[in-house]
């Protein structure tokens, strides 16, 4: 988790993390508890890496160029058939 926090900073990250604060702040000075609840997921979501900040997702999806035509073609499994002798 120290890895994730610390590392893969990005402009957009930033960017949603200053945005959290200030919707946290705002929301607080108002004592508009509603709008706490996008501030706080805001900035949990940028500190963590959690969830989708402008492409860059952190699920652990490898991204696979092939067409689906390769994809079909290289997933084919055969099978021996044995001949009568």
């Amino acid at each position: 988790m120290k890895e994730r926090i610390l590392s893969r900073w990005s402009f957009l990250r930033i960017l949603w993390l200053v945005m959290g604060v200030g919707i946290t702040i705002q929301a607080i000075s108002e004592r508009n508890f509603l709008m706490l609840l996008p501030g706080i997921y805001f900035v949990f979501g940028a500190i963590a890496n959690i969830g989708c900040f402008a492409g860059t997702c952190a699920t652990g999806y490898v991204r696979d160029d092939r067409t689906q035509k390769e994809r079909a073609i290289s997933d084919v499994e055969y099978e021996e058939v044995g001949s009568k002798n």
